[in-house]
């Protein structure tokens, strides 16, 4: 009897029992008889599901029906890059297809990957903050993939800080006025940076609570690179600064943390002038991101637990976070 299809489905083209295809991978990944298995429900774009079989548990993440072939393989490549070059990342296996995992359906092409199951959560899940041990290796990992020589095809994200000023114009007559009133303001500083003369390099792009994982074991692991892009450099640190590293509810200490952050990090990569000054506005830019997202997401798909967390967070980071001299 088929189950009915979890409303992150709609993400993928196939509406049918989501068993079938769990089934198949399961046969021809060699990972054991299917048991179980489990949708994961954070995120935004793709359809993520812990499948269990009589082996072990994996990672199946069913890629979006908006990323094209092309897209998919840039994926996989990056993630590839990434390992090869010790990431802390989960492993990625391979089918007899390769990396990269395609399904014809009656419904259209599927494609996925499947990763090492990582037994823990994310710091989004746990509801708390990295300690400062666990910041500093974060941040090592940060420039250790900054200094990898990548630069894979071009991927736009409607997320990225570089895309503030465009995505801000395109949502401003929806947003509250409210929310007009904390952006302008960034918006009229922003507008005078000039973006290409900053350094740029390869960037995750993402390294935020839902995309660290911590496992039972203490490790920290750095997920999800679909969004990751040759960037100005300091977008690394912004987007890590304005939430994984960011905590509101100890705001008073966010100069302190800014600090070691820009310690540690240039233990790798010495910054230039020009990045350290821009770098306290581009965050203040990232976290005007989350509204815009949010608000961007909200119209799209409805109102949404997830929605509110980074509308909230973003707000918060505008308001608390001061890093004038």
């Amino acid at each position: 009897m088929n189950s009915k299809p979890h409303p992150f489905q709609k993400r993928i083209k196939y509406q049918g029992d989501i068993t079938i295809l769990l089934k198949q991978v399961a046969k021809d990944y060699n990972l054991g008889k299917y048991k179980s298995h489990e949708v994961v429900g954070v995120g935004y774009e793709d359809f993520n599901v812990i499948l269990e079989t009589d082996k072990y548990k994996y990672f199946v993440k069913f890629l979006a029906d908006f990323r094209d072939e092309k897209e998919c393989k840039r994926y996989v490549e990056i993630i590839n890059t990434a390992l090869k070059n010790n990431i802390r990342h989960p492993k990625l296996y391979k089918s007899n297809q390769g990396g990269l995992y395609e399904i014809d359906t009656k419904d259209g092409m599927i494609r996925l990957i499947v990763l090492e199951y990582i037994d823990g959560k994310t710091f989004f899940d746990l509801k708390q903050k990295p300690t400062e041990a666990e910041q500093n290796i974060l941040i090592e990992q940060a420039a250790l993939i900054n200094k990898i020589d990548f630069k894979p095809t071009f991927l736009y994200d409607s997320w990225a800080v570089v895309n503030f000023l465009k995505e801000y114009k395109e949502i401003k007559d929806k947003l509250k006025q409210s929310d007009i009133d904390l952006i302008q303001p960034i918006v009229d500083q922003f507008s005078q940076i000039d973006i290409e003369s900053l350094p740029h390099c390869f960037v995750h792009g993402d390294i935020i609570d839902t995309n660290v994982m911590k496992s039972k074991d203490g490790d920290l692991l750095i997920l999800d690179f679909a969004v990751s892009n040759y960037y100005p450099r300091i977008q690394e640190l912004a987007v890590m600064l304005c939430d994984i590293l960011f905590d509101p509810k100890k705001s008073e200490g966010f100069k302190e943390v800014y600090k070691r952050t820009l310690s540690v990090y240039q233990k790798y990569i010495k910054l230039t002038y020009l990045e350290l000054e821009t770098l306290p506005l581009y965050i203040k830019a990232a976290h005007a991101m989350h509204i815009i997202g949010a608000a961007k997401s909200a119209i799209d798909m409805g109102e949404s637990e997830e929605n509110d967390h980074w509308m909230e967070a973003g707000r918060q980071g505008i308001n608390k976070i001061n890093l004038t001299k």
